[in-house]
C-alpha cells in the first residue's frame, strides 16, 4: 500500500522519536516559561468521569495552575476545583473539599479543614511534590516526558504549526498513555500534549507572567498537626 504523505518535510522528520523528545525536552528547559490551557474528560478518583478545564503558567522559578471541573451527573460540591501557586518554591493552594479528597486522598475530616482557604504547604510535607507538579518548567518537563520508549506517529499540523506527534506511556506525574506534538521548526518546542484525556495546548513560550504570593495564607501545620488528625499525612 502507498504510504500516507507526511504533512511536513525536513531533516527533523527522519530523526528517531527519542531524539525528537530529547530536543523538545532541551528546548522546554531553555524557554524559561510556557502557558498551557485546555480541557478533557478525565477520571477523577472517588468522583468518576468529569470534564476538567486547566490553565497553567509554568515559569523557571514560579508558576500557577487553575483547575475546574464540570459534570451533569455529579453535584457541583463534589467536583474538584483549585488554584495553586508556586512562588520561588513556596507552594500555596486554595481548593475545595472535593479537590483535597480526590487529588490527595485525604479523609473528609482533613479535607474539610483545608478547604476554601489559602494553605501554605512546606517542602517537608508529603503533599508538597504533588502540589508543586507542573507549576514550574523544572517539574513540568519530567512530569510530561518520562517513558521507557517513544514512538513517532507521523506529521500533522497543530494550531497552524507543522509538528511531529510522539506517543508513549508516560511514567511521570501525568502518567498513562500520552501524545505530544513537537514543532518541526524553530527550537522544536511542544505545541500540544494529551495525557489522561486532558488535551493541553502550549503557547507563550518564553513569556514571563508574574506570580505573587496570596496576601493571606495559613501554614499547613497550623491546620493539621504533624501526621494529620488521622495520621494520614506528615506536615
Amino acid at each position: 500500500p502507498t504510504a500516507a504523505t507526511p504533512t511536513t518535510t525536513s531533516a527533523f522528520d527522519s530523526e528517531s522519536a527519542g531524539a525528537i523528545v530529547d530536543q523538545a525536552r532541551s528546548a522546554m528547559a531553555s524557554a524559561g516559561s510556557v502557558s498551557a490551557s485546555g480541557s478533557g474528560s478525565v477520571n477523577v478518583p472517588n468522583v468518576g468521569k468529569v470534564t476538567v478545564t486547566e490553565d497553567d503558567y509554568a515559569g523557571s522559578t514560579s508558576g500557577r495552575q487553575i483547575l475546574s471541573s464540570d459534570s451533569a451527573h455529579v453535584r457541583s460540591a463534589d467536583l474538584p476545583s483549585a488554584d495553586t501557586l508556586d512562588v520561588d518554591g513556596a507552594i500555596y493552594t486554595n481548593a475545595n473539599m472535593a479537590f483535597w479528597a480526590s487529588s490527595f486522598g485525604l479523609p473528609e475530616s482533613q479535607a474539610a479543614v483545608l478547604a476554601n482557604k489559602w494553605v501554605q504547604i512546606p517542602s517537608s510535607s508529603a503533599l508538597y511534590a504533588q502540589a508543586a507538579a507542573d507549576l514550574t518548567l523544572s517539574t513540568l518537563v519530567p512530569d510530561l516526558l518520562e517513558a521507557a520508549s517513544y514512538h513517532k506517529s507521523g506529521g500533522r499540523t497543530v494550531d497552524g504549526v507543522p509538528a511531529i506527534r510522539v506517543t508513549y506511556m508516560n511514567r511521570g506525574g501525568d502518567g498513562g498513555p500520552t501524545t505530544i506534538d513537537v514543532a518541526v521548526g524553530g527550537g522544536h518546542l511542544p505545541v500540544a500534549v494529551n495525557t489522561g484525556g486532558l488535551d493541553l495546548h502550549l503557547t507563550s513560550w518564553g513569556k514571563s507572567v508574574p506570580v505573587a504570593a496570596p496576601q493571606s495564607s495559613v501554614p499547613l501545620s497550623n491546620l493539621l498537626p504533624p501526621g494529620g488528625s488521622s495520621g494520614a499525612i506528615t506536615t
